[in-house]
């Protein structure tokens, strides 16, 4: 049976699977693009696909005058 929460990450998890520290998370989150997650009683919680989602969108082409 498939749990409700099991899409989703708390802040030490998703800062371990991208190896960084929890407090860049908070500083992520203030931005205003920011990365998306929701509060579920007094826990911050990351949906994978919303945080998949989010990179992708970070996503950015090498600068091809640069490499000549």
């Amino acid at each position: 049976m498939t749990k409700i929460l099991d899409e989703y990450l708390t802040r030490d998890q998703l800062a371990a699977e991208l190896n960084i520290t929890s407090r860049t998370l908070c500083r992520w989150q203030e931005m205003p693009d920011g990365i998306p997650h929701v509060q579920v009683g007094g826990r911050i919680l990351y949906r994978i696909a919303s945080i998949k989602t989010w990179l992708e969108s970070r996503e950015r082409s090498p600068n091809k005058r640069r490499a000549a």
